[in-house]
């Protein structure tokens, strides 16, 4: 007689130690999942994909924000915010700068959704598109 075939479990993979002394926790942002990441910026523990390990990895380095927010829009039918992102992620450091140059920001038109829109000076510029409409 012949023994069932067993079946084969996936093991769940075994943390690899990581440099106590060095080790920081985040919460990926990238996907839905938002895993509990830990590194020491070697290893990544906690990463159910490889862009949780890269976020893990870019945070130790330099941390980077995609940043949503209005633009003021003077038209004929009055003021109205027209909602704009920054077209790259802008390292955390920079942000409240960034946040200066685009609440200076003023159109007199109302542009189309995917229009890029500049602010700050050629050497500082940041470039953000327009992600919504106003009626």
């Amino acid at each position: 007689m012949e023994k069932p075939a067993e079946k084969k479990t996936k093991r769940k993979k075994e943390p690899k130690p990581l440099n106590r002394d060095k080790a920081k926790r985040y919460t990926c942002i990238v996907c839905p999942a938002c895993c509990d990441l830990e590194t020491d910026g070697v290893e990544v523990n906690g990463a159910r994909c490889p862009k949780g390990e890269a976020f893990a990895k870019q945070e130790m380095i330099a941390p980077l924000r995609v940043i949503t927010t209005t633009v003021r829009c003077e038209t004929s039918k009055g003021v109205r915010m027209l909602p704009v992102k920054t077209a790259c992620p802008v390292p955390l450091a920079l942000i409240p700068e960034v946040m200066k140059q685009v609440k200076a920001l003023r159109l007199s038109e109302i542009p189309a959704i995917g229009t890029p829109l500049k602010t700050g000076s050629s050497s500082e510029s940041v470039e953000w598109v327009v992600t919504g409409e106003l009626d």
